[in-house]
């Protein structure tokens, strides 16, 4: 990242795919710092051809997201890389790290990925999420299905953290 000029904000989405962990890092850092004029930068990088660069753009959403983001991330909750799609997931749940909250149906998104997801880690993300979420009597009845249904532990212990959350809200 040396050079006569500080990169652009299209520049430092391309450094995140880079090889380079530093300009990897250094990159992400700029970008955030950017706080929201970060964000037409990392709508334009969830078009990447690098699942790598996408994923990064989707998890800086998780703070710099705002309303012109919400078709991008809407969008990668059905990335075909299942690392976009978790990066995506979290952003999209956690509402609280944003300055404003995200006009969407959050628990809709969230009980589908939840509920469908091919990856198992994204399916965790997704009902951790659910937990945090305000209480919603359709994320229980999803909640109560994964525990009925599933046998993968974290899921299991994921599931009765969100669930737990739901019942004492």
């Amino acid at each position: 990242m040396s050079g006569l000029s500080p990169p652009n904000g299209i520049q430092l989405v391309q450094l995140l795919g880079s090889a380079n962990w530093a300009d990897r890092e250094r990159a992400a850092n700029s970008l955030a710092s950017r706080g929201a004029d970060a964000a037409p930068d990392l709508v334009k990088g969830m078009a990447h051809s690098d699942w790598r660069v996408r994923a990064q753009c989707a998890a800086l959403m998780d703070h710099l997201a705002n309303e012109a983001c919400l078709e991008a991330l809407l969008a990668a909750l059905h990335d075909t890389s299942p690392h976009v799609r978790r990066h995506a997931v979290h952003s999209l749940g956690c509402q609280k790290c944003k300055r404003h909250s995200l006009p969407v149906d959050v628990v809709s998104h969230l009980i589908e990925r939840a509920l469908e997801d091919d990856s198992i880690r994204v399916r965790r993300v997704a009902v951790h999420q659910l937990g945090l979420q305000p209480h919603d009597p359709r994320a229980v009845k999803a909640l109560t299905a994964i525990l009925q249904s599933v046998t993968d532990q974290k899921l299991l212990s994921r599931a009765a953290f969100a669930m737990q959350n739901h019942l004492t809200l």
